[in-house]
């Protein structure tokens, strides 16, 4: 499914007037690349074209070409290659991200090289000995330097329930190998009874997106908000009723 995505991607971009495809990768200038959140469930796309013109030209007619139903981000301008990420919203519980890094190589002669890299991170089913269960009864949700330093346990079984599911529909992180900034949400703690032994804590998210989980006492793979934090954050408070003021 996703490397038909990735595929669906890379159709939706043209190349300028002029360019022919080539078979394989051809010999590119060292130092380009672009940096960015790496995923371990990737399926990829990549298709490369050489046309007259100058990197800088080429890039522009590109912008204005591509379908607006994707935003961009230019990550690189200048040697040795002009770069600019194109993006599609995320599809919770499918792709994590969906994405087109294309990039524009001043090879000499008059000619540029263009590599488009379309990249979809799928997001992995997560498994049901992995979830909150129905049995818990009080959730403690706690701030930090962020959120700020309220606490509050809550006990109404609907809302505890409700904050279980949510956490429960968070999907697995596909995000590895990247330098993530530090700095976490709230610390929601799940119990079977007040004053009981912790069943499940959920705590995030933190840098990139990642929510930290253990259950029962164990830690369980991290799980990712695939919107942003001050939706998570949001949310939560909204869920439980809490009228904390976010930064």
């Amino acid at each position: 499914m996703a490397t038909y995505e990735a595929s669906g991607l890379l159709a939706q971009f043209i190349p300028p007037p002029g360019a022919v495809r080539l078979a394989k990768k051809p010999a590119l200038p060292s130092g380009g690349g672009t940096m960015g959140l790496v995923y371990t469930k990737v399926a990829q796309d990549v298709r490369y074209w050489r046309v007259r013109g100058n990197p800088a030209t080429l890039l522009a007619w590109e912008k204005a070409h591509m379908p607006r139903t994707f935003s961009r981000q230019d990550v690189l301008i200048g040697p040795p290659s002009w770069n600019t990420v194109y993006s599609l919203p995320p599809v919770p519980r499918w792709y994590a991200a969906r994405e087109i890094n294309a990039q524009f190589y001043d090879v000499g002669g008059g000619e540029t090289v263009i590599m488009a890299d379309a990249m979809v991170a799928w997001v992995p089913a997560r498994p049901a000995t992995e979830v909150i269960p129905a049995s818990v009864k009080v959730v403690t949700i706690a701030g930090n330097s962020t959120t700020g330093p309220e606490q509050a346990t809550i006990t109404a079984a609907p809302t505890v329930l409700r904050l279980a599911r949510y956490v429960n529909e968070l999907p697995v992180s596909t995000v590895g190998g990247a330098p993530c900034p530090s700095g976490w949400g709230f610390t929601l703690t799940f119990r079977d009874a007040a004053g009981g032994p912790p069943v499940a804590v959920a705590k995030g998210p933190g840098g990139c997106g990642v929510v930290t989980f253990r259950l029962n006492g164990k830690d369980q793979p991290d799980l990712m908000v695939v919107t942003d934090q001050a939706s998570y954050d949001s949310t939560i408070l909204n869920i439980a009723g809490l009228h904390w003021k976010l930064p």
